[in-house]
């Protein structure tokens, strides 16, 4: 039995051809529904996210037959999205779905979100009874997954500027739930820094913006509290951490406004970061006390791509854990392929065995008790001699895809049942 995926992710297909092809989560009960007229389909899984649709079967479906049922649930035709898909098989397809699992095939390399969003997949699949011979293959993935980032550093050192902000934070202070942050902006940008800066519990949050409405709803929405623009300096005062990332065409945060800041603070350490282009607090600041810090968005930028080349050194680590778990993986399901032949194979000599010890008893009357446990004993070990090799050999088929076909023929050979056919793929 084979396993196999479809699909198309950011490396090869632009936005616009991934939302066209994507299944919305609202529609997959129906989704699933309808896969059961799928011809030779013995387990579905759909992964669809912003950056990836990913169709994963078990069993020996045609692969043109997996685009036509792809093409109906996304309601596009095929030919809008066709050659920027990928399609692997087998060994392939349980790599690929541990890379995903493990977030080193996610635009932001090593990222977390994609383990939940592979474990949400897999659980609605589950609830509509669609997922059958794919459950090991998914528990071995959030397993790879999950060792990757407890046994590697994929996923550690920020790969945003607004985690980066919070990293080089907590650098300096050690925690930031004692601290108090502010943040200078409330668009696209003054949004991320601040609910990364929520997220991870800073002690007092404010949001200062122009337009006091979109200060009092980003406040809102991470636990902090506005500012109007004329309560601008006395928030500075408190502040510990200051981001300014607006899009005001001059300075914001001036050399005459931190030299009254400072006054009688002269010791208290403030960090500024100067996310706004053009720039928002002027570079003299720092030439007023020394201790006050200021990091422009260049700064943040090189940390960015320093914690980038970090976690690319962490690939090859989380290459071999997916070796090592695809490995295990194919020995478990060849095992699983190699058992019924073998239990079968075994069944039917000690059917033979029974049976012609029986008929030579019948044919020596006088002999004693124990004499008949001997001639028992016998067979069953001259039995068990001459399938001993074989059972070697075959239980070795199992981790070896090229050798798992010679199980039909040794079911052929000993004509056992046919439950035990297999076709040399992956279950």
């Amino acid at each position: 039995m084979k396993i196999q995926v479809v699909g198309i992710n950011h490396r090869d297909a632009p936005l616009a051809v991934r939302e066209r092809a994507a299944i919305a989560p609202e529609r997959l009960p129906d989704v699933y529904r309808q896969a059961s007229n799928l011809s030779g389909q013995e387990g579905l899984v759909v992964l669809s996210t912003c950056n990836r649709t990913e169709i994963y079967a078990a069993g020996p479906v045609a692969l043109v037959d997996l685009f036509a049922w792809w093409e109906e649930q996304a309601g596009v035709p095929r030919g809008e999205f066709a050659e920027a898909a990928f399609w692997k098989q087998d060994g392939e397809a349980a790599q690929h779905l541990m890379r995903v699992a493990s977030g080193i095939d996610s635009m932001v390399l090593g990222e977390t979100q994609i383990l939940g969003q592979v474990k949400d997949a897999y659980h609605v699949a589950q609830e509509q009874g669609a997922v059958g011979r794919l459950h090991r293959l998914f528990h071995y993935a959030f397993r790879a997954g999950k060792r990757a980032h407890s046994e590697t550093d994929i996923g550690k050192n920020a790969l945003s500027l607004g985690y980066a902000v919070v990293e080089l934070s907590k650098k300096v202070f050690g925690r930031i739930d004692d601290r108090t942050v502010l943040v200078i902006g409330a668009g696209e940008t003054g949004g991320l820094v601040a609910r990364h800066l929520g997220a991870q519990g800073a002690g007092r949050l404010f949001i200062a913006n122009r337009t006091s409405s979109r200060a009092a709803a980003l406040a809102q929405e991470v636990g902090g509290s506005p500012v109007s623009w004329d309560e601008l300096f006395p928030a500075l005062e408190m502040a510990d951490i200051v981001v300014s990332c607006t899009s005001a065409p001059g300075t914001i945060i001036t050399r005459e406004m931190i030299q009254r800041l400072v006054k009688g603070q002269a010791h208290k350490f403030r960090f500024f970061f100067d996310m706004a282009v053009p720039r928002d607090i002027d570079p003299a600041i720092q030439e007023v006390s020394r201790s006050i810090f200021l990091y422009d968005i260049d700064d943040v930028t090189r940390v960015v791509d320093a914690n980038l080349a970090k976690r690319q050194r962490e690939v090859r680590k989380v290459e071999k854990i997916i070796t090592q778990e695809t490995a295990q993986l194919e020995a478990e399901l060849g095992a699983s392929q190699v058992a019924p032949v073998i239990r079968s194979l075994r069944e039917k000599a000690e059917a033979i065995r029974q049976e012609e010890l029986a008929k030579a008893l019948n044919r020596l009357p006088n002999l004693s008790p124990d004499e008949q446990a001997v001639v028992a004993e016998t067979t069953r070990l001259i039995m068990n001699k001459f399938l001993n090799d074989a059972m070697v050999s075959m239980r070795s088929w199992g981790g070896d895809e090229a050798k798992r076909s010679y199980l039909d023929a040794v079911r052929e050979l000993f004509r056992l049942p046919e439950e035990t056919r297999i076709d040399g793929r992956m279950v």
